[in-house]
């Protein structure tokens, strides 16, 4: 018992030496904190007229922080785009100086605040701010803000203002930031809320970092209908006959682009001259059969056609100086002209240059095409230089301006060589056995020429294996003209009957047309004789073609060669 009372005695005194000093360190500390420490320093009395900090009201510290703050940046050398930030700074904080009750401050007058000489600089459209810095501790609850025009953004250092404040620069950053893409002339409101939520969202950090690297332009192919062209490869069936080749490895070809009947395409104008041999050579019987299918082929020409009649021995008489509009004057001249040709005498011979020169026009619009039908015998032909005259000189002048369809007889000696004048100005040879058959020939010829619709037609085989080799047939400057319900034929040569693709093009009236086709040979049907000697016809003009170039006879024999396994007459004898 005598010991336990005994230890309990000791633990008071314990305690109460524990308290003792526990109230010695707290009084010597707040000792040392009223001697020593600037916030609390009672030592020096005031100075008459200046307040100290716990006497200050909230605005007059906001005051003096930035007071100070705006004298130590403007000694610091900042560029003029920086100082002029400074300084709108500074106006707006002594702005934000607002006076409260009972607390006026008597040795400072408020600036006088000018919204439009504050960013004078600014060109962008002004944006509405309701009040974004209330929500703020560092300033009344009562401050209003007037509508301001966004500030230049700048770049303000911060290391020195309070996180407040920060916070409200980096807001106002954002703020006078637009994306580029948004309309700057557009007025933007902004609640004191918006404060509480994130200054950039996701979306807006997608579209700034898009724009911080901007996006090439890719370039724009042009459509078919920038280029003024037209496709019309549905437009035309397609019949493929194929056949070995006898002379060499190897494949022979025709492709024929049939037309279909819904196949709508506007005419092309057409001017025609008809040419008519009257030489003696040609005989009486002959040439009443000429006048009589001419004027049976003038009421073949539609309203917009344009037509004109040349009679030719060793002279030139046309019916009209120029071309004429098809009306009933123009034709009742026209058969009168007719009804007055005469054969010819008998020493007056033929000369085809010169009215074939008279049918070249000067100029051909993309609208229209020019159409000479040449009823002779070919009886000129027998002399070379007239042959060379009219398949070169003529020829070269031509350039495909005119189309040259001639007319004949099976018995005359030099079909061959108007067969070959045709072919190299993009026409055709008809002939007929009988005279009374050059009509019924004409007529013919004028209902297939009759509706023409596109002209310049060129035709390119691409392959799909890169050792491939097609060649086509005729080339492109031989090429007939395209006449409405008339198909395209076009003969060819290749290797090996693997795929390829056909491209097709021409001149419509008002715009270019395109023709693709993928080829294949696994439908063909089996060519025979007259594929081989349609082949053989196309070589032929290649060989005459190279001679009248260079005038060598090894061209000619080559030629004739060619044609000998099929009885065709060569074009040069």
């Amino acid at each position: 018992m005598i010991r336990a009372g005994s230890q309990r005695l000791r633990n008071r005194r314990l305690l109460s030496a524990c308290v003792f000093f526990s109230l010695f360190l707290h009084a010597s500390l707040l000792c040392l904190f009223q001697t020593k420490s600037v916030w609390i320093d009672t030592s020096m009395p005031p100075a008459e007229g200046k307040k100290t900090w716990e006497m200050a009201s909230r605005s007059e510290i906001l005051k003096e922080t930035f007071q100070t703050m705006s004298k130590s940046r403007e000694e610091k050398s900042l560029s003029p785009q920086k100082m002029a930030t400074s300084q709108a700074l500074k106006q707006t904080f002594d702005f934000l100086n607002i006076e409260e009750p009972g607390n006026a401050l008597q040795d400072s007058k408020p600036l006088p605040f000018n919204p439009t000489d504050l960013f004078a600089q600014n060109t962008a459209a002004p944006i509405q701010i309701s009040s974004p810095l209330a929500s703020l501790d560092l300033f009344p609850s009562d401050l209003e803000l007037p509508t301001l025009a966004a500030p230049p953004s700048t770049s303000t250092p911060s290391s020195a203002l309070p996180q407040k404040l920060q916070e409200m620069l980096t807001f106002n950053e954002a703020l006078f930031d637009p994306l580029p893409e948004e309309p700057t002339s557009q007025a933007i409101a902004y609640e004191s809320s918006s404060l509480e939520t994130p200054l950039l969202t996701d979306e807006t950090i997608q579209k700034r970092a898009s724009l911080s690297i901007p996006t090439p332009p890719l370039p724009s192919f042009p459509t078919l209908d920038d280029l003024d062209t037209s496709s019309y490869s549905d437009s035309f069936d397609l019949d493929i006959v194929c056949s070995p080749r006898e002379d060499k490895e190897g494949y022979l070809f025709a492709l024929t682009l049939i037309p279909r009947q819904d196949l709508r395409l506007p005419k092309i104008k057409q001017h025609y001259s008809f040419l008519i041999d009257r030489a003696n050579s040609v005989q009486r019987e002959r040439l009443l059969a000429t006048k009589s299918a001419v004027f049976r082929a003038l009421d073949e020409l539609d309203s917009e056609d344009t037509f004109n009649i040349v009679i030719f021995d060793s002279k030139v008489e046309k019916a009209f100086p120029s071309n004429q509009t098809v009306t009933s004057a123009s034709l009742t001249k026209a058969r009168d002209f007719l009804d007055q040709v005469q054969l010819g005498s008998f020493f007056t011979p033929a000369d085809l240059f010169n009215p074939l020169l008279m049918t070249l026009p000067y100029r051909v619009e993309d609208d229209e095409v020019y159409t000479t039908v040449l009823l002779t015998d070919g009886e000129n032909f027998s002399k070379k230089s007239a042959m060379q005259a009219v398949l070169q000189t003529w020829t070269l002048q031509n350039r495909g301006k005119a189309s040259l369809f001639t007319i004949g007889m099976g018995s005359d000696f030099h079909l061959a060589a108007l067969d070959a004048a045709s072919a190299f100005n993009k026409g055709h040879l008809y002939y007929s056995p009988t005279k009374r058959g050059l009509r019924r020939k004409l007529l013919r010829l004028m209902k297939n020429v009759h509706f023409p619709v596109a002209k310049n037609i060129s035709a390119k085989a691409i392959t799909t294996y890169p050792e491939g080799s097609i060649e086509l047939f005729p080339k492109s400057h031989r090429m007939p003209n395209l006449y409405l319900n008339q198909p395209i034929v076009i003969l060819g040569s290749c290797d090996k009957q693997d795929d390829f693709i056909l491209f097709v093009q021409g001149r419509c009236k008002d715009c270019w047309f395109n023709i693709k086709k993928t080829i294949s040979f696994i439908n063909a049907k089996k060519g025979g004789h007259s594929l081989r000697k349609e082949w053989a016809l196309q070589q032929a003009y290649e060989c005459y073609e190279r001679y009248t170039l260079d005038d060598n006879p090894d061209h000619l024999v080559e030629a004739k060669q060619l044609l000998l396994p099929f009885d065709i007459q060569p074009a040069f004898q």
